[in-house]
């Protein structure tokens, strides 16, 4: 199990609640998060890496990228 923190985000992208969980990795993490969202902006954490940030991107994506095509 590891810790995380979900910031729940208002309209101007700012934090308006913290939330910290213990999840067994990030896509558990992540789900949980964005059912508590119900809708709004919201960001993961696992430590000080931000694991999901929805409209932020300055901030790691869920997903690593499509490879290249040669």
């Amino acid at each position: 199990m590891q810790e995380y923190e979900i910031r729940i985000l208002r309209a101007d992208k700012t934090t308006a609640t913290v939330i910290e969980v213990m999840h067994l990795n990030d896509n558990a993490a992540i789900r949980s998060a964005r059912a508590i969202a119900n809708g709004q902006a919201f960001e993961v954490w696992r430590g000080l890496d931000c694991v999901y940030g929805r409209d932020y991107p300055c901030h790691a994506p869920a997903q690593p990228p499509a490879a290249p095509q040669p």
